[in-house]
């Protein structure tokens, strides 16, 4: 019985922290003000796990603004690392989306600069789904500049009208160190997606994302040789390593 209640309870929890952001507007004042956003259920699957975080937005304002063409959409941020391994976006499929959609995700130092690193993934492969879901973009590693501005662009090669993917955002400037942008012509112009409301109760919409980094190969490897010396040391803990490994 306290089994029961404690599953209760945690699915209760679980609920209330997924619940939009803005909870006083209505999705009305979003489709009358946007013709490209779709709602998304109140859940969201667990993120993969990863190496360490940098940056991230993961509140979730219970919209997302559609991937299909002819729309890129972008978010800035600012690292405080060097080394850039991956990035994590929320997203989920409205409606039934055509198969085989690749969903590509770049890093720009500048909206209309060429790609620092790009990848792109099968939609049906990473398994998106109607509620909001974390995926995963690992494309080769980059080096950055702490503090400077970079983008994370994204675009899809299909979708048609509301069976499509999205991409979900957040009202009211819940990252601060950088601006999401759309283009409806494939990325020859932008707009700040800033001040789109013009409301001072839902200005200021960010993306949900995460960066993540991995240390330099000199620490890697210095790392290793502080591992590789301490087996040398402690030759009794080959069985229990060789035994973990094995679970």
């Amino acid at each position: 019985m306290k089994k029961k209640l404690l599953g209760i309870f945690v699915c209760m929890l679980l609920i209330a922290t997924a619940l939009p952001a803005v909870g006083t507007i209505t999705e009305k004042e979003i489709n009358n003000k946007f013709e490209n956003v779709c709602s998304v259920e109140n859940s969201i699957s667990p993120f993969p796990l990863w190496p360490p975080v940098d940056q991230k937005q993961t509140s979730n304002g219970g919209y997302g603004f559609i991937m299909q063409p002819p729309f890129y959409h972008a978010q800035g941020f600012k690292p405080t690392k060097n080394r850039l391994t991956a990035v994590q976006l929320l997203l989920f499929k409205h409606a039934s989306p055509p198969a085989g959609v690749e969903i590509t995700v770049s890093i720009r130092d500048s909206l209309n600069g060429s790609d620092l690193t790009v990848t792109s993934v099968d939609a049906d492969q990473a398994k998106i789904k109607n509620k909001a879901t974390w995926v995963l973009f690992n494309f080769p590693d980059i080096n950055v500049t702490p503090e400077d501005t970079y983008y994370i662009v994204t675009r899809a090669d299909g979708g048609v009208e509301n069976d499509t993917y999205c991409w979900v955002f957040d009202f009211n400037n819940t990252y601060t160190r950088g601006i999401a942008y759309e283009s409806n012509d494939s990325g020859l112009t932008w707009i700040d997606m800033e001040d789109l409301f013009q409301d001072p109760n839902y200005m200021y919409i960010d993306f949900c994302f995460k960066t993540h980094f991995t240390k330099s190969r000199n620490k890697a490897f210095n790392i290793n040789l502080v591992f590789l010396n301490f087996l040398q040391n402690h030759p009794h803990m080959f069985p229990i390593l060789r035994h973990l490994l094995r679970l």
